[in-house]
């Protein structure tokens, strides 16, 4: 389980106090709070060292030591966060294979010493970061002639346009109001089907359409996409990759003679040959980090534009695409109540299922491939004083107690009161 830490970065101050300031990474985890008090921030600092250990990988192989960085800020640039840097800025990632850290201006990464066994345990991810701009990429018809599209979106567009690709019927299905996406891969006409069967083009739908197509297309292609099985992965291997690692085995082998055994067990997974199970438990046990094998969503404001019953179906959407792999993951960042609010409905699923609750009834009142322990569950907050706070479980169960449904209780107080006034006055 990766864990960050963040003081004085952006709208960042004091961060998180308690446990030495890291926030911990859990399969899901959410950040909820105001506008402007560091909810994507944190997002985009997980997601830029994430990559920065699935980068690093490479490297540390090919040399057995911590990469180094000319300039650390440079690697916030993607994500447009690079002026967040204060004098007293301090940033520090703990991951499965390497830390990196910025303090007193000046920055580290580190390995550890036994690198060939922390591989073993790394689960090298497809990353994902989808921005709340993403509406941008179904707005505009020619998005990918835009100069200067910030690189999030410029890698969104990629996965979106690789997604709608993947159907041989150009149909796909919506989480929301029952709708549907055509896409015609001869015109590259993308339009939406509504239950009575009219059209409309994606560029004139609604905005919360327009919101949840590249999302919902991409989230669901690369969960498909990306697999956990050895073999299949092996034989899509390029040529270079499979002399990097042949080239791994070699140093690490311990012999000559279970150095050529491994080899040769490789070569016939190349051709798609059967080898022995024996062999086929030490490869898939020994070098996983060579491929993605799980798939990591970061998603800015998944109930952008949307109907609260909408925001439901994409949050599901999103726990069972995290569900069908053990080692998915999924980062949101939120100002919906209603979205802690369905977490928590999908925790005390979870807790029926292992109360052995039949899932086919369980399904009635709620979508089972969606429920997700609330032990897998994270909630922080952020604050308008630059604080970062855990919203700490009840009974198992996600916390209610934040701001999103504070505002909602002040609605109701300020309505109790319009009430009082009206039976003094009105009578």
């Amino acid at each position: 389980m990766a864990r960050i830490r963040i003081k004085n970065f952006g709208p960042i101050k004091e961060g998180y106090t308690q446990d030495d300031g890291f926030i911990d990474i859990t399969p899901v985890t959410v950040i909820c709070g105001d506008q402007a008090t560091g909810k994507s921030t944190i997002a985009k600092v997980y997601s830029t060292f994430a990559w920065l250990e699935k980068d690093s990988i490479n490297t540390a192989m090919k040399r057995n030591k911590s990469p180094e960085f000319d300039d650390f800020k440079q690697l916030f640039e993607n994500q447009r966060i690079e002026e967040y840097f204060l004098p007293g800025t301090e940033i520090e990632y703990q991951g499965t294979i390497g830390s990196f850290s910025y303090k007193d201006g000046k920055s580290k990464s580190t390995f550890d010493n036994n690198l060939a066994e922390r591989l073993i345990e790394y689960k090298r991810p497809k990353i994902m970061y989808v921005p709340s701009e993403r509406n941008l990429l179904t707005v505009i018809e020619d998005a990918e002639n835009i100069k200067k599209l910030p690189r999030m979106l410029s890698l969104l567009l990629d996965e979106y346009n690789k997604a709608k690709k993947t159907s041989s019927s150009g149909i796909f299905d919506l989480p929301i109001s029952n709708l549907k996406l055509r896409y015609n891969k001869t015109t590259t006409a993308t339009d939406i089907i509504t239950p009575d069967n009219t059209s409309v083009s994606i560029y004139s739908s609604s905005s919360g359409v327009q919101s949840v197509v590249p999302l919902s297309l991409v989230t669901r292609y690369l969960t498909n996409e990306i697999t956990a099985d050895f073999a299949k992965n092996v034989q899509e291997l390029s040529s270079n990759e499979r002399e990097q690692m042949k080239a791994w085995i070699q140093e690490y082998s311990g012999n000559d003679e279970s150095e050529k055994k491994i080899i040769e067990s490789l070569d016939s997974l190349f051709y798609g040959r059967k080898i022995d199970n024996t062999m086929y438990s030490i490869l898939e046990r020994s070098l996983p980090f060579f491929f993605n094998t799980c798939f990591v969503n970061i998603v800015e404001e998944p109930e952008q534009n949307l109907y609260p019953v909408s925001q439901s179906r994409v949050l599901y959407e999103l726990l069972e695409c995290m569900n069908t792999n053990d080692h998915n993951g999924l980062m949101i960042t939120t100002h919906s109540p209603y979205m802690l609010s369905y977490l928590t409905l999908s925790a005390k699923a979870a807790e029926l299922r292992a109360k052995k609750v039949p899932d086919v009834e369980i399904n009635k009142v709620f979508p089972v491939k969606s429920a997700v322990s609330g032990s897998r569950i994270t909630i922080y907050e952020t604050k308008n004083d630059g604080t970062i706070q855990k919203l700490e479980p009840y009974e198992s169960l996600p916390s209610d107690t934040n701001e999103l449904n504070t505002a909602l209780n002040e609605t109701n107080e300020t309505f109790a009161g319009l009430l009082e006034l009206e039976e003094k006055f009105c009578q």
